[in-house]
């Protein structure tokens, strides 16, 4: 029996040990727990079916004002932010389209014989009445450098991802400058615009990728007098088209006074404005239980894909317009897309997933497809008149998990 003063030591030491190990267990990555969770598993999925598409027929969720963020707030910078996570864990949560304002504006950074002008990221719409668009920027807002540092890391770690980067140009004509950085922090990763033009509407990831490259970048604010910025940006987004909005407090501030409204993109918002057509949906303060990443899914149904029984690799649509994995050798009609318009029909017969082509090559000028956005989902739930299940010509044959629409 051991001694009265050897049990308290050995519980002493067992508390310690104990309280030593709840302390060293590393804490909780909430952005992790949203990748892993269905939705997010969902948004990365639905990412990979568009890649063969042109980013103008893409449904992509971005950021507004990606470096204005309380990840970044001080006493004297971004004190009215419009991100509540770094730039790096918005393009975790699966932003897709990052905005950094460049301005080329004064700082306090450093010892004051570094003290100067540099370009900062600045949200300075305060100053745009008063005709200084610098006016509101901070003496301690960050340098573009460290935003474009942290994209390249991200990108980096993802050689397979495609962003768009969008530049407010407020650098007064400091255009090698921005050059500089971006060459130095994104190097080799820009896809060159080869001139003063929007993108193209048939530009795709695909395109993109196959280049070697992971950044489309646009530029506002005109062609560029310097020569290697004209042919690196692009000057306009062209027939792709955004919705933003504006949650700040100077954004309240100067609606009170106009009698206009604060702009604010709901989840339904959201929903609606993929099925509309829409390709780019820029939010304010996108972060892991923001339910409008959810109402940004149009194709997966809740917990699905899930591989039920280890051997479901083709997509078929249910009758409320989602998608489920499904075993191949299963019976359904085949969902048909028309080669000139783009519009959709269903075969006139039924078979496994396989048959597809042969069954839609019967209608005439038709493919066995898939939709690649929220629109054309639509289109196709209406076609299907009272038919409920429709093969899509989409699985994960060539990688289990990966899925693809051929």
């Amino acid at each position: 029996m051991k001694a009265p003063h050897a049990i308290a030591l050995t519980a002493g030491l067992l508390a310690s040990a104990t309280s030593f190990a709840m302390s060293s267990t590393p804490p909780s990555d909430p952005i992790k727990d949203f990748q892993n969770s269905w939705a997010g598993k969902a948004l990365a999925q639905q990412r990979n079916l568009d890649v063969n598409s042109p980013l103008a027929d893409n449904s992509i969720l971005g950021t507004h004002n990606s470096y204005n963020s309380e990840a970044y707030r001080t006493a004297t910078a971004y004190i009215d932010p419009q991100q509540k996570h770094s730039i790096y864990d918005q393009l975790r949560l699966g932003a897709r389209f990052i905005e950094l304002d460049a301005h080329w504006t004064a700082h306090t950074h450093g010892w004051p014989w570094q003290w100067g002008t540099d370009l900062l990221l600045c949200h300075s719409g305060i100053g745009k009445e008063m005709g200084d668009l610098h006016l509101g920027c901070s003496l301690t807002d960050r340098f573009v450098k460290d935003g474009l540092q942290e994209v390249g890391n991200w990108l980096n770690e993802n050689p397979d991802e495609v962003i768009i980067l969008y530049f407010e140009d407020h650098t007064d004509g400091h255009h090698q400058e921005l050059l500089n950085l971006v060459n130095d922090k994104l190097a080799g990763k820009v896809y060159a615009s080869n001139g003063c033009q929007s993108i193209p509407s048939s530009l795709s990831e695909a395109q993109v990728r196959a280049a070697g490259k992971q950044v489309v970048l646009w530029k506002d604010g005109g062609c560029s007098d310097n020569a290697g910025m004209k042919n690196l940006a692009f000057t306009g987004l062209g027939n792709i088209n955004r919705i933003w909005e504006d949650r700040t407090s100077v954004g309240a501030i100067g609606a009170f006074f106009t009698g206009g409204s604060v702009k604010k993109i709901e989840a339904r918002d959201v929903t609606q404005a993929f099925k509309n057509g829409g390709n780019i949906v820029n939010l304010d303060d996108m972060t892991h239980n923001d339910g409008r990443l959810a109402a940004a899914i149009w194709s997966w149904d809740q917990n699905e894909p899930n591989n039920w029984g280890g051997n479901q690799d083709c997509a078929v649509q249910w009758g409320n317009g989602r998608w489920d994995d499904a075993g191949c050798e299963a019976s359904h009609h085949y969902a048909c897309q028309n080669l000139s318009d783009g519009s959709w029909n269903i075969s006139t017969y039924q078979g496994r997933w396989s048959d597809g082509a042969q069954a839609c090559a019967q209608l005439g000028n038709y493919r066995f497809a898939a939709p690649t956005n929220s629109q054309a989902n639509e289109a196709l739930k209406q076609a299907k008149g009272g038919i409920t299940h429709v093969w899509l010509n989409a699985s994960d044959h060539q990688n289990e998990g990966t899925w693809a629409v051929h």
